[in-house]
């Protein structure tokens, strides 16, 4: 003998979703799919290190040549951009000096004479004493560096001249 299913007394024709409602649902998972498929991306490039500029270039901070330029930022900090290296292996980064925690350095690269550059490379935050510095990145082949920094978030910019 069968023993007779259990029911639960559900009408599950009534359970059913509306063409309305099955059409907003497969629009859901669309929107959710292109939003995991774009996340999922995002994660690789950043993984990848994907970047415009790599300091992977043979430079280094060890040999310092001289300080090519230097400014004064708003609450007398010194920005410096430091050199080594000469020819087409010259090497620059920023520093920054008489700083506090929460100021910041970094380098700009231009190509084209300062007209546009690729911006804050080598981005640093002070996170205790009174300096840091980027790392070193290759200025050789035309190539125009300066350092800029400032006080800290939403404070203003301060560059040396370019380099």
């Amino acid at each position: 003998m069968v023993p007779e299913a259990e029911t639960s007394g559900i009408d599950h024709k009534s359970l059913r979703a509306s063409k309305g409602e099955q059409k907003t649902m497969r629009m859901n998972k669309k929107v959710a799919a292109t939003v995991s498929a774009l996340v999922m991306t995002t994660g690789l490039l950043a993984m990848s290190g994907a970047t415009t500029a790599s300091a992977a270039d043979g430079c280094n901070t060890d040999v310092v040549s001289g300080t090519a330029r230097s400014a004064t930022g708003g609450r007398g900090q010194l920005f410096e951009l430091r050199y080594n290296g000469s020819g087409t292996n010259t090497c620059a980064w920023g520093r920054v000096t008489n700083g506090s925690p929460g100021m910041h350095v970094w380098v700009d690269r231009s190509s084209d004479g300062g007209r546009t550059w690729e911006p804050q490379l080598g981005w640093r935050e002070i996170d205790a004493g009174t300096s840091v510095h980027t790392e070193a990145w290759r200025d050789s082949n035309g190539k125009l560096m300066r350092a800029c920094g400032d006080s800290g978030y939403n404070t203003p910019i301060t560059c040396t001249g370019w380099y």
